[in-house]
């Protein structure tokens, strides 16, 4: 391995660091690696929390596969890799015995090779890089990759243990913890357009002194699985708290939050939760306010929960908006 390649893993160290998820994190590492290693094609897969499951968390390059392909552990070349914990090259994939072919390859897979994201002992993910060019890979790519899984796998812990202390895990929603840390007062003051729907589930007390709380957390990740269907991506659901949840709309205005608040309360009231006694009918109420200049956080919270509060004084099952 050359001073370069060294100087470049170097600066691949100083990218990862500025990453402010997993997501961008794993963007900037298969883009930096692809470049490094003038190849077509690098994928980082990561182990789900139940650990069955390798799926794709970035790619550079042209996918493989027709559609989102997962592998389990055992399964393939890279599911060898995560059970094994070991890195693995192949002069062309698919005459390896432990190659598993997917119907929704769009193509040869070529030369292969591939390493552990490592957590101590535990592997948490596999980094992997094909070629066309059959052989193409020798000892040194292997070990720049090895290098790079190395850099980044301490980063990819901290970051979901960070997630894990921000997501309500009831819900799998933000918490309001995980919420002040998202949306600090710099990067409140930074988004130029920004609503925010406050959502109180209706007579929630009821459902718990009825049928128990199992069945009202039912109704609680029901509610929230509905509001994260409503939300676009970049967009949030946080549960501040018991049936408490709010919205948060980046360039949203006034209207066009009113109109999510609105398809949220119509999703909520259409699915009522299968019970041995029947179906519970849930509805709940919304309040909508936007952010004016120079508002902050709390202010426009607060001008939030007072639509809600409206809206619950009205009749519940209402959307509310600030004037």
């Amino acid at each position: 391995m050359g001073p370069e390649t060294m100087q470049r893993l170097v600066e691949l160290t100083s990218a990862l660091q500025h990453a402010t998820s997993i997501d961008s994190m794993m963007a900037v590492l298969v883009g930096r690696l692809a470049s490094i290693l003038g190849v077509p094609r690098v994928t980082v897969r990561l182990l789900d929390e139940t650990r069955t499951r390798l799926l794709t968390s970035a790619r550079a390059g042209a996918p493989l596969h027709t559609q989102p392909c997962e592998f389990t552990p055992g399964e393939g070349l890279v599911g060898w890799i995560a059970e094994q914990c070991r890195p693995l090259r192949c002069d062309e994939g698919e005459r390896d015995p432990r190659f598993v072919a997917k119907s929704s390859m769009r193509g040869p897979l070529g030369a292969f090779v591939g390493v552990p994201l490592m957590d101590g002992a535990a592997c948490i993910g596999v980094i992997s890089a094909i070629d066309p060019v059959l052989g193409r890979f020798t000892e040194s790519e292997e070990q720049v990759l090895s290098l790079a899984a190395a850099m980044v796998a301490p980063h990819v812990q901290i970051a979901r243990l960070r997630r894990l202390a921000q997501v309500d895990p009831l819900t799998g929603a933000l918490n309001r913890r995980g919420f002040d840390d998202v949306y600090t007062e710099d990067a409140w003051t930074t988004t130029s357009t920004l609503s925010l729907v406050a959502a109180d589930i209706d007579r929630f007390k009821d459902v718990n002194d009825r049928w128990g709380h199992a069945v009202g957390d039912r109704v609680l990740q029901a509610v929230a699985a509905t509001l994260a269907s409503i939300v676009r991506r970049g967009d949030a659901v946080v549960r501040m708290g018991g049936e408490e949840f709010l919205l948060a709309l980046i360039g949203a205005d006034l209207a066009a939050a009113t109109h999510v608040a609105e398809r949220a309360r119509a999703a909520v009231e259409a699915q009522p939760i299968v019970n041995d006694e029947g179906p519970i009918a849930v509805t709940a109420s919304f309040g909508v306010a936007q952010r004016m200049p120079g508002e902050s956080r709390a202010e426009l919270l607060t001008r939030a929960d007072a639509a809600l509060y409206r809206a619950k004084a009205a009749g519940r099952n209402r959307v509310e908006v600030d004037s």
